[in-house]
This record gives C-alpha cells, structure tokens and sequence, in this order.
C-alpha cells in the first residue's frame, strides 16, 4: 500500500489507498484466487535474501520470488505477477512494483530479476503464449530495460488513458513464448503416443525412413514400455501449443558420440520450426554429449540443405546416404 501510494502517477490507481481499501482488497480478491485452477491474475512477492540485517545492496544479496502461500523468509522489497490473464489466448499482462527507495539506484536491476523469474513461472509453468507490460509513457528508462531483456515494442495507443486532467499514450511491450514443449516418450499421455504413432506412419514420413514400414500400435506401445529405464536410448515428442510438430532421438555409440533420429510434421515445412526446436535441444543436451551423428538419403536435398546449415559435417558417404556429425562439444 506505502509503494503505490507513493508511486501513484504511473499506476491505474484513482486515488491513494487506506488501510480498509487494501484489507478489502486481500479479504474479497486476493483470498478468492487461491482455490480457482485458473485465476485471473497470479500474484508474488519479490524478496531478497539478505546476508546481514545491514545489507541491502544487490551485490549482497539474492532476490527470489515466493508465493503468498508457505514461503514467507526473506525480506520483501517488491511485488507483482502477472495479471489480466487469458486462459483462452493464453496471455497475461506482467504487474510489478518495488519499495520506492530502490528505484532510483536499481531500477533496471530489479526489474530484469523478476522479469527472468516471471518468464520461466509464464512460460514453462503456466504455458502462456505472450507476456505483456501496459504503462503510462512516463518512464522511458522502462521501455530501454525490456527491449534489453528480449521485449518488444508492440504499440503506442495515443493519448488513450486520462491522468490528473491529461490523456497519456500507453505503450505495451511484449513477449512471446518462443520454446517448445520437449517430452519423453515415456512421460507421453496414450493421446500424445498416438499422436506420434499417426505422424511416424504417415507416407510422407515413412519414405524417407530406413524401415519405410508400417508400425502397429500394439508395436508401438511395447516399444515405449522397452525406453522405461534405459539412459541409452533416448526418444522426445516436440509439441507447440498443442500440436505434435515431431520427434527426435538419441542412442548411445559411446565416447560422447550419440547418433540421431528426427521426423518434423510435414505441415510446418517451410515454417522455419524444425530448425527452432533442434536448435532448443542441441542447446539443452548435457556436456556428455559431445557430438551428434546424422544420416540423410542422397536424394532428400531439402534435409541435405537443412543438415548443412545446421552446422552438420560430412563425414563419409555411400550409394545411399550421406553420413553427418555435428560436434557439440571437444
């Protein structure tokens, strides 16, 4: 309540708050949101743990949000979340303040920890497509922050909010949800496994394979049964907002080296997405893994072409394929 009422000129706020507006608040808003499995909005504390009672300069100290609930250590020195969510579209708008003191030395500081913290909750927690800030242009140093943490400048709506007698333009910045969902076969739903089944079988997947047959789904089934426990073999289905836009595997050749297996969904051909998610996996394998070996059929040139930008060397070829490795790591 000190914060905002402080901080006033930038906030949606009509008027300062009392005592009786903010326990209002927590008793008929904030109290309701803790039962509902989709909230519209979802609220943190930003709290810094603290090496001394004296210390409160970042460099000694660690910052950290909590949940309203069960998680109370630390010293608070700010707090937002995301609000105005939209389980539909699957976006929300990013609320945040912190204690007014800090603003003038840590302003950008601050505001680039909880917008790390927040992007993972958003993102890979709550599996939100787009983030977004919505503020008064009455603080450029805000829009030079997030455009410096990957946000970008969506719109200026013009002189669309009236504050103390004056309309303001608003600008919103945003975010979007870039990663895909990697899944284990072994973690896979019966739907999801099916989804695979139906994109392995397809005949414009198959005629590019080594074994081009098709494969039953008892076959199937047992064979995701035989990964459970075997850190050798390795198989991921790669999902976008729902959709299955393909697999990938490894298996172990030993010394670091594993050789993978891909398929992409024809439908997003040309899209770009198959670069997208390898590159996401690639970037996430383990140090063990130190190089990745791929073999491609002579006369498939667009996965040819794909391999090589890729950064896939070749290695050796014969009347059939051309055998690549892609070295990860020395």
């Amino acid at each position: 309540m000190k914060w905002r009422n402080e901080q006033i000129y930038h906030l949606r706020q009509a008027r300062p708050l009392t005592e009786e507006d903010q326990q209002r608040y927590f008793d008929n808003v904030v109290s309701k949101l803790y039962d509902n499995p989709k909230p519209d909005q979802i609220l943190f504390s930003y709290l810094e743990n603290r090496r001394s009672s004296e210390s409160s300069e970042s460099e000694s100290s660690h910052c950290r949000v909590a949940s309203e609930v069960g998680d109370a250590k630390g010293v608070c020195i700010g707090y937002g979340g995301l609000v105005h969510i939209n389980w539909i579209d699957r976006n929300g708008e990013i609320s945040f303040i912190m204690d007014t003191q800090l603003e003038s030395e840590h302003f950008a500081e601050h505001w680039s920890n909880y917008l790390t913290m927040l992007k993972a909750v958003a993102f890979d927690d709550l599996g939100l497509h787009k983030i977004y800030t919505y503020a008064f242009d009455l603080r450029p140093h805000l829009y030079t922050m997030l455009e410096a943490n990957g946000y970008k400048r969506e719109a200026t709506l013009k002189e669309h909010c009236l504050f103390n007698g004056e309309y303001k333009d608003v600008v919103l910045h945003s975010l979007w949800n870039d990663r895909y969902e990697v899944i284990n076969y072994v973690d896979c739903t019966r739907k999801q496994n099916l989804d695979i089944l139906a994109l392995r079988n397809r005949d414009d997947v198959r005629s590019w394979m080594v074994n081009p047959e098709v494969i039953p789904e008892e076959n199937h089934f047992k064979f995701v049964e035989s990964l459970k426990g075997n850190p050798n073999r390795l198989y991921y289905a790669i999902y976008k907002n729902g959709m299955l836009v393909g697999t990938y595997n490894l298996t172990n050749e030993g010394d670091g080296i594993w050789e993978r297996g891909i398929i992409a969904n024809p439908s997003t051909q040309g899209t770009g997405q198959t670069e997208k998610w390898e590159r996401q996996i690639l970037n996430s394998l383990p140090s063990e893994i130190k190089a990745v070996l791929a073999k491609v059929k002579q006369d498939n040139m667009r996965s040819i072409k794909y391999h090589e930008k890729l950064g896939y060397k070749e290695q050796s070829r014969d009347n059939e394929y051309i055998y690549y490795i892609l070295r990860l790591h020395e």
